[in-house]
């Protein structure tokens, strides 16, 4: 044992926020107190204090403790004090490891006094101390689950947990904190949502919003309600705060909660839920875009083309939504040059489109396909109009023709998917008799254990196999049965623009899947070029070959 003149004492302390809830036993005051009367009644010498005061025992990643070890280390203080010995902490095999191995390596006297722990002599506390870490670490994993569940069954029951609403709300005053709509904010919020669903890409509505010198939603909160945000910023609208706005639920009145976790009680890394794990309460506060809006940004989304801009910051109305008919590769812009006299300068500007595949690699990988600006733009327009015209002359005329055209494209597969859907689910039943016949069987020991398990393993695979196919088939029935909604959708988008003086790009994106273009012909070549407009809601691209050829090509 050391002498007192050699003995250098730190007392450390520790109150987790969960700790809070058991009173004044477990505050650091309480715990100072009760160290410093022990240690001048022994007549040691106090060095310093070290305290953690809202930090979890679970982990040692703590300041206090962390600068109480390595004055350890350095021999600034020689023994350690605490009040017991979840205070310095609740994980069993780091607090093994120091008291059974760096403490001593350093000569460092380890004392928990409530758990009669003292490393300089071998008390019954320290017989004891291995269970005492075990049951400290149960405590906190039993503690973490309970919080758990408490805060899962109030996201269940609508009750809005978070530090400060999303930017376009404040929290709500009343029992569950739910969103208010807070203007002008909430403008700015739908005006984002109104401009993507316009076909403007999350860049430049960002590049807009900072033009228009409206100010970010961290340095909003900090205007108004003086909430500081500690992180760095530039101060500017960014392309990720749009989208992460864009993505955002809440916009449309539900709350969606439990997004992320921590990876278990001990490690405090977040991670992001599954979908399925996430829980959503619908219709808790006032939306501020509608799901109209919301689905029409969705589906922009999933367009093939996310609209390149050009210097000038225009992005044209057809980048991104054309192919090459023959290899799949994105048409690309190409560059036409003039030079109005010998001596003038030579004048570039982009005047037409051209496989990007021929581009890059040139005839190895496919041939020219190019396409002026203006006759492919006047192609597509026409072709919107005669269909708008159809629509205002005879609008029950072409909703039929439509209609029909999809039945025959889908009424093979239709017939097939009832026929496998019935077989399925008979087989299903039968499965559940086998299953249910199989365990009498082995109750009445008539089959072996092993060929019991065995059968019903198999059992319980086909049934769960069945029951996919049968998902699967279901949920192309329920799309047969949305073709009707949109067809509705598609005649109501289209007649807008019969009067359409010329192509737009919220034009394109509303109304264009994608286009693809043959090979280009010399204007004396007597065969016409193949141009394929393929229209979204009406034309079934997803099982076209082109069509996955094209997102192969697109992923390369």
């Amino acid at each position: 044992m050391k002498s007192k003149q050699e003995i250098k004492v730190g007392i450390y302390a520790r109150l987790s926020k969960d700790d809070e809830r058991n009173g004044e036993s477990l505050s650091i005051e309480n715990q100072k107190l009760i160290l410093e009367k022990y240690v001048l009644e022994q007549g040691w010498n106090l060095i310093d204090e070290y305290i953690d005061d809202g930090y979890s025992g679970t982990t040692f990643d703590r300041p206090g403790v962390q600068r109480l070890l390595e004055d350890a280390k350095c021999g600034r203080i020689n023994t350690i004090i605490v009040k017991d010995l979840s205070r310095f902490g609740r994980n069993y095999i780091q607090v093994g490891q120091y008291t059974d191995y760096i403490f001593p390596m350093y000569n460092i006297r380890f004392i928990a006094l409530n758990d009669n722990v003292d490393t300089s002599n071998n008390s019954a506390g320290m017989d004891m101390m291995p269970i005492m870490n075990i049951f400290n670490e149960w405590h906190s994993a039993n503690t973490s689950k309970k919080i758990r569940a408490v805060i899962e069954a109030n996201a269940k029951a609508g009750k809005y947990r978070t530090t400060y609403a999303p930017y376009g709300y404040v929290k709500g005053t009343d029992e569950k904190k739910l969103p208010v709509v807070d203007e002008p904010a909430a403008s700015n919020v739908k005006r984002i949502f109104e401009m993507r669903a316009s076909g403007i890409s999350p860049k430049h509505i960002a590049m807009k919003f900072n033009d228009e010198n409206i100010p970010i939603p961290s340095d909003y909160r900090t205007q108004k309600f003086g909430i500081t945000a500690y992180r760095f910023s530039h101060h500017l609208w960014t392309c990720d705060v749009v989208k992460q706005i864009l993505r955002n639920p809440t916009y449309l009145g539900h709350l969606v909660q439990l997004r992320t976790t921590n990876i278990s009680y001990k490690n405090k890394k977040q991670i992001k839920r599954p979908d399925e794990e996430k829980i959503i309460v619908y219709n808790t506060h006032e939306p501020i875009i509608s799901q109209e809006l919301w689905d029409k940004v969705k589906e922009i989304e999933r367009s093939v083309s996310q609209g390149k801009a050009q210097g000038n910051q225009i992005v044209h109305p057809l980048s991104g939504l054309m192919y090459c008919e023959d290899c799949g590769n994105k048409m690309h812009i190409g560059w036409n040059n003039t030079r109005h006299s010998r001596k003038g300068p030579r004048i570039y500007r982009q005047a037409n489109y051209n496989c990007g595949g021929f581009k890059v690699f040139g005839t190895r990988v496919c041939t020219s396909h190019m396409i002026k600006f203006e006759d492919i733009e006047s192609i597509v327009l026409q072709d919107i109009k005669a269909k708008a015209k159809l629509v205002l002359e005879n609008e029950e005329q072409v909703r039929n023709d439509y209609l029909k055209r999809q039945e025959k494209d889908f009424n093979t597969q239709r017939i097939n998917d009832t026929k496998q859907l019935k077989s399925n689910s008979q087989r299903i039943l039968e499965i559940e008799r086998l299953i249910r016949s199989t365990y009498e069987d082995k109750v009445l020991k008539k089959i072996p254990e092993d060929i019991c398990i065995s059968l019903l393993n198999n059992y319980q695979n086909e049934k769960e196999q069945l029951q996919k196919e049968n998902t699967q088939i279901n949920e192309r029935i329920e799309k047969l049965k949305q073709q009707t909604k949109n067809v509705d959708e598609f005649i109501k988008r289209v007649k807008k623009y019969v009067e359409a003086p010329i192509l737009t790009r919220e034009m394109t994106m509303e109304l264009i899947e994608f286009v693809t273009i043959d090979k280009y012909r010399p204007k004396n070549d007597p065969i016409p070029r193949e141009i394929h407009i393929y229209y979204k809601l009406i034309d079934d691209v997803e099982n076209l070959d082109f069509k996955r050829n094209c997102q192969k090509q697109d992923r390369l």
